[in-house]
């Protein structure tokens, strides 16, 4: 498994301070709270729970916030306890598999007690498409340190790397006329529209 480890006689320190942990979170937790409105407000008027708007808002919220709450709190938990800046895993896997059942739970039980199993149901549903697609808490292939490496590299673009650039189609061209009019193949002047222009 890789993980980032500090050496055992230092004191661990996350490479995410606390703020900007938060900050992050709050930031995800509001567009996890949306869609999750939005689910649960689509949910509500076909199944006539009979929950009102407000009553939707304030629960995707509260449940987004709770679970983010969390899930954040075991990822630095278990972080701590490796002394690594990974927190992914079995551990973390199990912990994000039932985050968004209390989550739901808990939102629910304040704000809509009569549907409790359902929209316990629903959180629990909306979370699991976004951890199976995005966040993969199981996944320790890429760790934090090679994850800082890549942001650092710089590749020199030798001719080699050029041509191959644009020969996988990562980088193109378009040819212009002496007076800076775009050209096809044939050397005929494309129109402004025409270029994308």
């Amino acid at each position: 498994m890789a993980t980032t480890t500090q050496e055992s006689d230092s004191r661990w320190r996350p490479a995410i301070p606390l703020w900007a942990l938060a900050s992050g979170r709050a930031f995800m937790a509001l567009l996890d709270g949306l869609g999750l409105g939005i689910v649960t407000g689509i949910l509500s008027a076909l199944t006539h729970m009979g929950l009102t708007i407000d009553r939707v808002v304030a629960f995707a919220i509260v449940a987004a916030v709770i679970r983010e709450v969390l899930d954040a709190t075991a990822s630095r938990l278990i972080m701590r306890a490796k002394r690594s800046q990974d927190p992914e895993g079995p551990t973390l896997t199990v912990i994000s598999l039932i985050c968004p059942a209390v989550a739901g739970s808990a939102a629910a039980t304040l704000l809509a007690s009569s549907s409790i199993l359902t929209l316990t149901l629903v959180t629990w549903i909306f979370y699991m498409v976004i951890i199976v697609t995005l966040e993969k808490p199981w996944n320790t292939t890429l760790n934090h340190e090679e994850m800082m490496k890549r942001g650092r590299q710089v590749r020199l673009m030798t001719r080699e790397h050029f041509a191959e650039e644009i020969q996988d189609g990562r980088l193109s061209f378009q040819e212009i006329d002496d007076e800076g009019y775009y050209v096809d193949e044939d050397g005929n002047r494309i129109e402004e529209d025409q270029a994308g222009h």
